[in-house]
């Protein structure tokens, strides 16, 4: 999986024009220029741990704002930061964002001091007026209609650098997945009529297009495999797997819509992918749904089964935030007593999510081995660790992000059969169902390993989508 490019984030560093007018920059205060440049350096070092910092300098004058402007424009930032370096004036900042519209806002209420001195001057005093400047700020910026984020205290506190970093990637996927396209292969689950979207809101709110993909289209694809291709990628799964009850033949069969898979994902340049594993048509022409792991198809895109859109698009938000395969899954059921769920689903996964290879069996289609006996599945349960589950429902009037955490826990196989995972929630079971069915959903979750819950928040605020954490 290639790791997504950092966030080009726009560093508005601002100060008072009024101090140099008043003198507040030499005689008593000579040291106060100095001082400002520093903490502005040591923020720009911070910063570029992990973001595409664009800095103009710091901002004292309409004149630099408007140079300012120019510069975030012509490096198309996903992102702009306001700072107040100390407290600073309104038309420098309105300057900025009135020729910035539609560009995720966060602003910092900083301060240079974690503690601070026992005793203070005035040239302390107005080094650390930032915060003054960022609650003047909030006035104007609420009038105009802007929404932003927040971060709070020094560059030197972690806790606060993480909130930047994570904002910061939340709004490079908000303007990323205006780029993306997910694949519907080839229509929805009517069986399942909660994973409906509307695919017009979809686009305008969250920013995905959605391209209809026929089953011929696919069937055609796959016919086009060269042999020698299926070939080395049975011996693959071979070298690599367990192999229990699949013929060769069944194998050979499944590698080649797995490899369709793939190819329709190049054709159609798709981020995403919903495969609708239940359509008669798809197993009348295939003779089975694709189930098998393609290393070059999961290099690509994220794959959701069910038609599920919803589904993909939280697979793909949860990748782009965390650059870790993430697992489409239904909760099966639960363990009250010990406050766990299980969750799983079957069709085609990332089999990155297991521990290891030697963990991952090659086995019937449990499903559909009664009928169609010559497919297979990869079954494996998901490793340990910290995970997030993620929910992305089309509601009456907004799109809706429900989103939880817990721990994946480790152990042997839990269920005989469809891969799944087996995770202890944070919140009480029934809560976290009562909270699910109340609120409205699918019955689908998208979980990775990783605490993004924060994230997830943040890009709910910056596409403005309701959000329900449990």
């Amino acid at each position: 999986m290639v790791p997504e490019e950092r966030a080009k984030a726009g560093l508005l560093l601002l100060t008072a024009e009024w101090f140099t007018k008043v003198g507040a920059s030499k005689g008593y205060y000579k040291k106060l220029p100095g001082l400002i440049d520093k903490d502005a350096r040591e923020i720009d070092k911070v910063l570029r741990k992990e973001l595409d910092v664009i800095n103009p300098g710091i901002i004292d004058s309409e004149e630099k704002a408007g140079r300012a402007v120019e510069i975030f424009k012509r490096e198309n930032i996903s992102l702009l930061i306001i700072c107040y370096l100390t407290w600073g004036e309104d038309s420098q900042m309105i300057k900025v964002i009135e020729e910035l519209p539609g560009i995720p806002i966060l602003l910092w209420c900083y301060s240079p001091f974690q503690k601070l001195p026992e005793t203070m001057d005035m040239v302390d005093l107005f080094r650390a007026s930032g915060p003054v400047g960022t609650v003047q700020a909030s006035g104007p910026l609420k009038r105009l209609g802007k929404r932003f984020g927040f971060a709070f205290g020094s560059y030197k506190n972690n806790d606060t650098i993480k909130t930047i970093f994570d904002y910061s990637r939340a709004a490079k996927l908000a303007r990323d997945l205006r780029e993306v396209t997910i694949g519907l292969l080839p229509y929805r689950c009517d069986l399942m009529t909660g994973t409906y979207v509307d695919e017009v809101r979809l686009r305008k709110d969250i920013g995905p297009e959605i391209k209809y993909i026929s089953v011929q289209e696919y069937y055609s694809i796959i016919r086009g495999i060269p042999e020698k291709e299926i070939e080395k990628q049975v011996k693959e799964l071979k070298r690599h797997y367990k192999i229990c009850g699949v013929s060769d033949k069944a194998l050979s069969k499944s590698v080649r819509a797995s490899l369709g898979l793939a190819g329709v994902v190049d054709k159609f340049g798709l981020d995403a992918l919903a495969i609708q594993d239940l359509a008669e048509e798809l197993h009348q022409t295939i003779g089975l749904r694709p189930c098998l792991y393609v290393p070059s198809l999961f290099e690509k895109a994220v794959v959701s089964m069910e038609g599920d859109v919803g589904g993909a698009a939280a697979l793909l938000v949860l990748r782009k935030l965390t650059d870790k395969p993430p697992m489409y899954t239904e909760i099966f059921t639960y363990d009250e007593e010990e406050n766990a769920i299980l969750a799983g689903h079957a069709g085609i996964h990332d089999i990155n999510l297991a521990g290891c290879r030697t963990d991952v069996t090659i086995a019937p289609d449990a499903e559909y081995m009664e009928t169609e006996p010559d497919t297979c599945w990869m079954q494996f349960r998901a490793k340990a660790g910290k995970v997030t589950l993620l929910s992305i429902f089309c509601g009456v009037d907004k799109f809706k992000m429900i989103v939880s955490s817990g721990y994946a826990l480790e152990g042997k196989e839990k269920l005989k059969g469809s891969p799944h995972i087996y995770i202890k929630l944070k919140t009480p079971v029934k809560e976290f169902f009562e909270k699910s069915v109340v609120t409205g959903m699918t019955q689908h979750w998208a979980i990775v390993h990783e605490d993004v819950i924060n994230r997830l928040e943040y890009l709910a605020d910056i596409l403005n989508l309701d959000i329900v954490v449990i």
